[in-house]
């Protein structure tokens, strides 16, 4: 039986970013794969400079069940301070960067995009060969290593991760999701008013799935890391759809 790991992620603000260059940081509410990926090795203890990342972000699948129904976009203006160009100049932390040379810092003008009380159902799926079984991923997630964020540090989690290990079909996990969550958030009326809205959409990069769900779009999202020091992304394909059986 294929082993699934999933587990639950709500917080006011969330922002997953797109590929992007420039003043406007734009979000899609579906987060990225590398996004999921990079969330998994904060909770793991996997630095970005470990060498052991690259392999780890050639494993797993990831589906996304997003309960969007009750949000809402903004975008926030605000300024930055950057130092100029120097591509000499290896900056470790923010607060590296803006201490160096604060004689050659300068002003930009920055908008950033997040939507708000969006819920997320999200199925982890063990590939052969993955350096970290999805039993050891569930227990990373329970007492993360680094603190875990919804896309930027601004956006803290909001309710425990609370991740389960389901077998079998991609589509019957995420029935399980429905019914294991709906049961979770019972007796909190905010919670189960998110949990009980709208959600017919699912997002996955499984392989053949054609005969749980029904594919209305097949979209490429450059978002697949392959090299993490030299900050280099593929495409993949993102499917999405319907489940064709009811929940």
């Amino acid at each position: 039986m294929i082993k699934h790991l999933i587990f639950q992620i709500y917080a006011p603000l969330t922002s997953w970013g797109e590929p992007a260059v420039g003043e406007v940081r734009h979000s899609n509410i579906i987060p990225s794969r590398s996004a999921v990926l990079g969330f998994l090795a904060a909770a793991l203890g996997i630095r970005r400079d470990d060498e052991c990342i690259d392999a780890f972000n050639q494993h797993y699948h990831v589906a996304v069940r997003p309960f969007v129904d009750k949000s809402r976009w903004f975008s926030d203006f605000h300024t930055v301070q950057m130092p100029k160009a120097n591509k000499k100049e290896v900056f470790y932390t923010r607060f590296d960067e803006i201490r160096r040379n604060p004689q050659d810092l300068e002003t930009l003008l920055t908008k950033r995009e997040y939507y708000n009380d969006v819920y997320y159902q999200i199925v982890i799926t063990e590939t052969k060969g993955a350096p970290y079984s999805v039993e050891q991923i569930k227990q990373a997630l329970l007492t993360p290593v680094f603190h875990l964020y919804v896309g930027r540090k601004n956006s803290p989690l909001s309710l425990p991760l609370a991740p389960v290990i389901y077998e079998g079909l991609l589509s019957d996990a995420f029935v399980f999701a429905n019914e294991h969550y709906h049961q979770y958030h019972q007796l909190d009326p905010v919670l189960k008013y998110l949990v009980d809205s709208d959600a017919n959409e699912y997002y996955w990069d499984h392989p053949d799935q054609e005969a749980h769900f029904d594919v209305m779009k097949i979209q490429l999202r450059q978002d697949q890391p392959i090299n993490r020091k030299r900050w280099q992304f593929i495409n993949r394909q993102q499917y999405s759809g319907h489940l064709k059986r009811s929940e």
